[in-house]
């Protein structure tokens, strides 16, 4: 069936699920916080090392299906019924290989905590496969703020039980067993907030779903094996405590675009599949938010990268300092990442995943190849194998497979270019105060002048260059503010 949502209600879902993600965001930076004060770096290595290379199951048991079904404009209750079952039933198999794999992984990488690692986290794949099509008819009736309390909610009591099992001195059991504490939490909450309950398989149109599916699946394995084969090369080049300093700079560069963009998807990607057929519309509003999440997301960058000395002795104490040795390098390969995200947007919308999965391909191969190249050089070899790779990613997009699905490349690019300046300005004029008078300071003060001075630079230039763009965030802002009149504009129908 086909689920009508006014314009206000997806301004308000994006409120929703964009203030949750922050909530979501602060629980993680806790979570960090914490678990780094009672755990050291070699533990979280060895748990790193373990997810990396078994957690590409969670891709597989989606299967793609759940952007397959937030994408679908007419969802019969036999085809969602059908989705769960099928997500269902490959969550299940894989659960199974990942345990029996438990073994044979700490035999290759000779370290026997990988065995409790691999098993504790096995029964989340079946979980989360199992929650998708709940979590999609939240989406798709609108009811995002259920929704985002069932993700809030599971992340909240993953994090308690990590904490309580590592004050009781289970370092490894604890954070293994955070994922599948939430994954059981949110299925359970999805499952009751969803108000559906799946029926038996049936014969109904699946084709065009599972075609949708599996080719988005390609993508999204591509994307994990070249975002993990990091991980995995760390641990057979480098000790476990490498590998955890790595792992924490990777999570803390990663942290905003995976809080930000990827729940946003789950917001835009209805509004821009609804105006698919119409170019000028499909254009416009990829356009309007590739400008609003280029600002979120370069602005969080620049400031992880200009406070990453003081802010690791801050919050997760000198202990962690070697992980800022990666940073800026990670955080030159999020830039492109996030200038590119429409891209992705763009070809979901249009329905064309082989084109994603070709254009991410092109750019993921030669990723794998430079870590592995570069991994014996230097620890730093690996993030320098990512940050080129990303830059493959948005150059093979831009260049090529964008300009052939019809998307607005050069407008853009166009909305980078405000963001970048606010953002690399900010953080150029932080560094250089940092570097000339402020290393004298006591870390936690070092840290908030470095702050309150990128807020300050990134303010004057934005006023400066950038107000149009400052008007559109104001706008969007004030559209999402709950009112009592019924709608407020769409994002691609407000003036420019």
């Amino acid at each position: 069936m086909k689920l009508p949502a006014s314009t206000g209600a997806r301004a308000r879902g994006a409120t929703v699920l964009l203030s949750t993600q922050w909530l979501r965001y602060a629980l993680q930076i806790v979570n960090i916080v914490v678990l780094a004060r009672l755990i050291g770096p070699a533990d979280f290595g060895v748990v790193s090392l373990g997810l990396a290379i078994v957690g590409i199951a969670a891709v597989i048991g989606d299967f793609g299906l759940s952007l397959a079904a937030l994408r679908e404009k007419n969802l019969s209750p036999a085809q969602k019924s059908n989705l769960f079952w099928i997500n269902s039933a490959v969550g299940a198999v894989l659960a199974l290989v990942v345990a029996s794999a438990a073994g044979p992984i700490a035999a290759a990488f000779d370290d026997d905590r990988l065995v409790a690692v691999v098993l504790i986290a096995a029964p989340a794949f079946f979980l989360r496969a199992a929650t998708a099509q709940f979590q999609v008819e939240l989406n798709r009736r609108d009811r995002f703020s259920r929704l985002a309390a069932s993700e809030l909610g599971g992340d909240a009591a993953g994090v308690a039980t990590a904490v309580v099992l590592a004050l009781m001195g289970s370092g490894v059991v604890a954070l293994a067993v955070q994922g599948t504490v939430a994954a059981l939490v949110s299925l359970v909450w999805a499952g009751l907030a969803a108000g559906w309950m799946p029926g038996l398989p049936r014969r109904a149109p699946m084709r065009h779903l599972l075609v949708f599916g599996v080719s988005t699946l390609a993508t999204h394995a591509a994307h994990y094996v070249t975002t993990n084969v990091d991980t995995v090369t760390m641990g057979a080049w480098y000790p476990a405590a490498v590998v955890g300093f790595y792992a924490r700079a990777f999570q803390l560069v990663m942290l905003p675009l995976q809080q930000v963009a990827a729940p946003l998807t789950r917001v835009v990607l209805p509004r821009l599949a609804d105006v698919a057929d119409d170019p000028a519309a499909l254009n416009d509003a990829l356009i309007r938010a590739q400008r609003l999440v280029s600002h979120a997301l370069l602005a969080t960058t620049g400031l992880i990268v200009v406070c990453a000395g003081p802010l690791i002795e801050v919050v997760l104490g000198s202990v962690w300092l070697p992980a800022t040795q990666f940073l800026p390098i990670l955080a030159a390969g999020a830039v492109f990442q996030t200038i590119a995200y429409a891209y992705y947007w763009g070809f979901a919308a249009k329905g064309r995943s082989g084109a994603l999965f070709v254009s991410e391909v092109v750019g993921r191969v030669p990723m794998v190849v430079l870590i592995l190249v570069l991994a014996p050089v230097a620890p730093t070899g690996v993030a320098w194998g990512v940050a080129l790779g990303q830059l493959l990613i948005w150059a093979s997009g831009t260049f090529v497979f964008a300009p052939r699905a019809g998307l607005p490349v050069r407008a853009l690019l166009a909305t980078a270019v405000v963001p970048l300046a606010v953002s690399g300005a900010a953080t150029l004029g932080a560094w250089g105060l940092d570097e000339v008078a402020l290393d004298v300071l006591p870390p936690f003060v070092r840290l908030i002048v470095i702050a309150l001075t990128w807020t300050a630079v990134a303010a004057a230039v934005l006023a400066m260059i950038g107000r149009r763009d400052a008007r559109l965030i104001v706008r969007t802002l004030r559209t999402m503010l709950p009112r009592r009149r019924a709608d407020r504009p769409r994002l691609s129908d407000q003036p420019g």
